[in-house]
């Protein structure tokens, strides 16, 4: 009963995996909504089952996958059938909602870079470099009209984009630890809400009001920003790679303390939820006001103003 249990419900999965791949496939805009709900099948499988028979789901999953679209997209299922398991393994052992969106980012972040390596020796296809390449025609074409046209061009700027294709390169640590984090949260949000009709036990996530990042972190910024400062680094070294990407984190963790403030703020004053929210889109779009977040998440952990709000 317990083998042919496991087969049938894995038989049912793998419909469902095979109706969302296929959904990411043909219908636009929601397409990346079903791209980020592939892991789910597997989630809902490893909490049920032993995680022997998770594999087994994955390797059908991925022959199936060839059936119904290309080789190519084994590489999707093993991405998103990986992550599922991982974080559907969490849920079984009833881990923190912060160490599961951990989880999921490793997993997403290892997956990754398995891909690039695998493109780039089996299939000597270098995507990284693919950009770059591309980035340097379209700053070329654009010197090249710039000049035809007669239109003075600050130099100094021109030269600082002439080096984008570059500093994205030496960025690409950081885009992945970004890019992971984003996706293992998306895909998280989709299925909670769908495991919980399921009646599993999900924690749920603290109010992102009550965000608080570690006071640590605060310490590794004021170390960043003083070798940033005082070295002299040489450009390309691993330093300066290490730093280039730290520059792209922290403001970014900065950040997400400073609009954690913003929301308990606005909660502790009975603003409309639609305020921080509407800051939070604005940030993007006016660099200055993102910066202000980011030093009040400074502020934040280092004086704990949340605290001193409760006392106004």
């Amino acid at each position: 009963m317990k083998n042919t249990r496991w087969i049938t419900e894995g038989a049912v999965l793998l419909a469902v995996f095979v109706i969302l791949l296929l959904a990411s496939m043909y219908i636009p805009v929601l397409n990346i909504v079903f791209l980020l709900a592939l892991p789910l099948p597997f989630i809902i499988f490893a909490i049920r089952n032993e995680l022997k028979y998770t594999w087994i789901l994955l390797i059908a999953a991925s022959l199936i996958t060839v059936v119904v679209s290309s080789p190519f997209n084994i590489a999707t299922s093993l991405t998103f059938g990986t992550t599922g398991i991982v974080l559907g393994s969490m849920y079984k052992r009833q881990k923190k909602p912060t160490d599961i969106l951990l989880a999921g980012t490793i997993v997403y972040i290892v997956n990754f870079v398995v891909l690039y390596i695998v493109s780039v020796l089996f299939f000597e296809y270098n995507f990284i470099q693919e950009i770059q390449d591309m980035l340097k025609q379209s700053l070329q074409s654009a010197e090249q009209i710039i000049e035809a046209t007669g239109v003075q061009v600050n130099k100094k700027q021109l030269e600082q984009l002439k080096q984008l294709p570059t500093l994205i390169g030496y960025a690409i640590p950081a885009m992945l630890v970004m890019g992971g984090l984003m996706m293992s949260w998306l895909t998280i949000i989709i299925s909670a809400p769908i495991l919980k009709r399921l009646r599993f036990d999900v924690q749920p996530w603290p109010p992102f009001r009550n965000v608080n990042l570690p006071k640590s972190v605060l310490v590794y910024y004021v170390i960043f920003v003083i070798i940033a400062t005082f070295v002299k680094i040489e450009e390309g070294s691993y330093l300066y790679i290490a730093l280039l990407n730290l520059n792209l984190i922290f403001p970014l963790l900065m950040a997400i303390q400073g609009f954690s403030v913003v929301a308990f703020f606005c909660h502790l004053k009975g603003y409309p939820k639609a305020v921080p929210i509407i800051l939070f889109i604005l940030s993007f779009f006016i660099p200055i006001l993102f910066s202000l977040v980011s030093f009040l998440g400074i502020i934040d952990l280092g004086f704990s103003l949340r605290n001193r709000f409760k006392s106004i």
